[in-house]
């Protein structure tokens, strides 16, 4: 966390300057600050922000190259990109010294959560996963991205979540614990369940998570 800190300290130095970076991030830093700039002319609500600045985000990190799942998972990478590449970004939306969404907690680091957040609720397309995702609030951004479990995430039981949390969106006025109580009792089943193995495979079990919780699916 050392170098994070030097890293931190030396943006609230130069700032509104940017860092130096190598040559090869200058790309990634002037799209992510064009994209960012695209969203806030036509949004204005944190959630609104985060969802289509994170859409463009994962569309955008999964089309070059050598970027991939375990680049993704390494939080070094997301601190260089929140510290380095776009902290005027980070800043934008959680301030200049908002160390945790910098670097501090992992789940948390800003551009992390959003490429997570997306990553976890694709749908196969852009615009059904805007769709899914588009009532939702930060609370379920935050409740997704924290609750791995033992083994990580199970990718497919995360997409069925939010799909089906959405169509209960779509039937009535939910209220904002459901989504936290999904998280909770799937977490708690995957230690002793393999929801692949059930009956159905993973769109059965989500879909019993739901009944259980008191939701027609």
């Amino acid at each position: 966390m050392t170098e994070s800190r030097k890293a931190m300290e030396e943006w609230i130095r130069l700032s509104p300057n940017l860092p130096p970076i190598d040559d090869q991030y200058i790309v990634l830093r002037n799209t992510l600050i064009e994209m960012n700039k695209v969203v806030r002319e036509n949004y204005s609500r944190d959630y609104d922000i985060d969802l289509n600045f994170g859409i463009k985000l994962y569309v955008y990190l999964n089309s070059v190259q050598g970027f991939n799942l375990r680049m993704a998972s390494n939080d070094d990478f997301w601190r260089y990109l929140s510290l380095k590449v776009v902290p005027d970004l980070v800043s934008e939306r959680w301030g200049k010294d908002n160390r945790s969404h910098f670097y501090e907690r992992a789940s948390r680091i800003w551009l992390r959560s959003l490429w997570w957040y997306i990553h976890l609720s694709w749908q196969g397309d852009e615009e059904s996963t805007y769709e899914i995702l588009k009532n939702n609030t930060t609370d379920e951004i935050l409740n997704l991205v924290e609750r791995a479990g033992r083994k990580g995430y199970y990718l497919e039981v995360y997409r069925n979540i939010m799909y089906f949390y959405s169509k209960v969106q779509q039937q009535k006025t939910t209220n904002r614990k459901l989504f936290r109580n999904i998280m909770i009792l799937n977490t708690a089943r995957c230690t002793v369940i393999e929801p692949g193995l059930c009956l159905g495979g993973e769109r059965e079990y989500v879909k019993s998570i739901f009944r259980d919780l008191g939701e027609k699916i």
